[in-house]
């Protein structure tokens, strides 16, 4: 694994403004994610767990309120220090954050979960065998099974020409398993997110997105142009939705050949 570049970092922190973020309602995507696992059977009471690429703590301070720990992982301090204010906010004291690229990463010991939700490091063989090496008793993984690009971003990635990216994908997490003869559960996931933005919100997520295209001076007339349809009509905010498809696996030590 190698170390990350600071052009990375530099990248997620442009990000963090629009990450997704922890959600004050017990409904939300990352709820029923979490339903999923616990109707798996995997119990976050009593555990001390690993977030593997924690963002702006979407997960991190949900999974806090069951587990009895949680390390919080990232390269992006401006995301882990939102996720920080919110758990301040909340009064959580049992999260633990960690600036720091997998890559850079040592843990002291196992951790008795590990989760990892769309997280760009676990792309290689060293990458994934490091999650399992992470883990006590079980890795939590999500991938994308497909993505589509939400809001204005179809037309903008036609008008400059580029091609979409399917980052994190969770089959190439599954022939990873087959291929090393590691028994998983799989769990398809389906919806569809629905974002709400003020203008500039919309403008700075549009803008992140085509600067990781490449795309680093697009026309601003045309953005807000691409942008118009998706505003409400009786407001400002502007409205981005996509289906999503994820693949939700789940690895268990005591279904494994490793020790």
């Amino acid at each position: 694994m190698e170390q990350a570049p600071q052009e990375l970092v530099d990248f997620w922190n442009r990000r963090a403004k629009t990450y997704p973020r922890y959600d004050h309602t017990s409904n939300s995507y990352a709820d029923s994610v979490i339903s999923k696992i616990q109707a798996h059977g995997l119990s976050f009471s009593g555990k001390s767990l690993l977030d593997v690429g924690a963002g702006s703590g979407q997960y991190t301070l949900k999974l806090a309120k069951l587990a009895k720990s949680v390390l919080a992982l990232d390269l992006s301090d401006q995301m882990l220090a939102i996720s920080q204010q919110e758990a301040k906010n909340l009064g959580l004291t049992n999260i633990e954050y960690v600036l720091k690229p997998t890559t850079e990463f040592k843990a002291p010991e196992r951790f008795d979960l590990v989760f990892s939700s769309m997280c760009p490091a676990i792309r290689d063989d060293l990458s994934r065998q490091w999650l399992l090496d992470s883990a006590k008793e079980a890795v939590i993984y999500l991938g994308f099974l497909d993505y589509v690009y939400p809001g204005p971003m179809p037309r903008l990635m036609e008008h400059y020409q580029v091609t979409r990216k399917l980052h994190n994908s969770g089959l190439e997490m599954e022939d990873w398993f087959k291929k090393v003869g590691e028994n998983f559960s799989r769990y398809e996931l389906t919806g569809q997110w629905v974002v709400n933005y003020d203008h500039q919100e919309a403008r700075h997520w549009c803008l992140t997105m085509l600067r990781d295209f490449g795309v680093n001076q697009p026309d601003p007339i045309f953005l807000d142009e691409c942008l118009e349809p998706f505003k409400s009509p009786d407001s400002d905010v502007y409205v981005f939705k996509s289906p999503y498809y994820v693949d939700l696996l789940i690895w268990e030590r005591k279904n494994s050949q490793l020790k």
